[in-house]
């Protein structure tokens, strides 16, 4: 009876470290690990699009060219709003633009598309 009773305890926390584990996983894909490989990167172009996607976490895209005949085009996120109006008039005018931006271990899914650079974090 008692290895009965052990045997179905272990059980149980296997269950649990399991489910914590799973939550645990979870919260990192979703919110990322905001541990920087890179602080306050910068680039210098155009910005070829800004986009506004995601169904459950809505999340900004901005493509940036370093030369508009390049046909390389780096993406990155955008999590501060406020910048939206202004790049999307650099985009409208192909005013050439610096921008800031830092990169995390892993960004999250809930901030950025799986691919861009980095999150930015200013426009000169």
């Amino acid at each position: 009876m008692k290895n009965k009773k052990a045997q179905a305890l272990g059980w149980v926390i296997e269950i649990g470290l399991t489910i914590v584990a799973i939550i645990l996983l979870a919260i990192v894909i979703i919110n990322g690990i905001h541990i920087e490989t890179t602080r306050g990167g910068t680039h210098t172009g155009t910005v070829t699009a800004v986009e506004d996607n995601g169904f459950i976490w809505k999340k900004i895209t901005v493509y940036f060219k370093t030369d508009t005949q390049s046909s390389q085009e780096d993406m990155y996120c955008l999590t501060d709003r406020t910048f939206v109006d202004t790049l999307r008039e650099k985009e409208i005018n192909k005013d050439k633009i610096t921008i800031t931006y830092n990169d995390y271990m892993i960004k999250g899914i809930s901030n950025c598309e799986v691919g861009a650079v980095g999150i930015i974090t200013g426009i000169k």
